[in-house]
């Protein structure tokens, strides 16, 4: 039974070091993007040009399908949207679609406070920016107003 005891413990230890390697692989940033497109910031006219045009409502739905399977569509991804500007901050303007007099299927987006000044509420405006998957709130970063 000692031999039992001291195979079970080797066991144990092994699979805990395979589990903290295993963490350790696994604890990227969650980026997508590959580390030389991290260390060269694309200019705005290459991001218009590789931007895809974001549904606001395919989005919201692919999400609550699946959150796994948005996540891996949309995140790290260049996109251009047009929609209504609801709330500014600071740091940010939620844009989103009026349907029925309500304001839905909503995404934040983080532009220069610059920009965030020139805007008004119930405006439309049209943005490009890298698509960041967050399950409480998703986003459009490194993002610029498209004149």
């Amino acid at each position: 039974m000692n031999k039992l005891s001291r195979r079970n413990l080797l066991l144990m230890c092994s699979f805990g070091l395979a589990s903290i390697c295993g963490l350790t692989a696994c604890g990227g940033t969650g980026d997508s993007r590959t580390s030389g497109e991290d260390d060269q910031q694309l200019s705005h006219e290459e991001m218009l040009e590789q931007a895809e045009e974001l549904d606001l409502q395919a989005f919201h739905e692919t999400e609550n399908e699946n959150e796994a399977k948005a996540k891996q569509e949309y995140d790290g991804e260049i996109f251009r949207c047009t929609a209504i500007v609801g709330e500014i901050t600071p740091t940010y303007a939620r844009i989103g679609e009026v349907i029925l007099g309500t304001f839905c299927n909503t995404l934040c987006v983080e532009l220069p406070e610059d920009e965030l000044a020139s805007l008004s509420k119930d405006q439309e405006i049209t943005v490009c920016g890298r698509f960041q998957y967050i399950q409480i709130e998703s986003r459009l970063v490194d993002a610029f107003i498209v004149e």
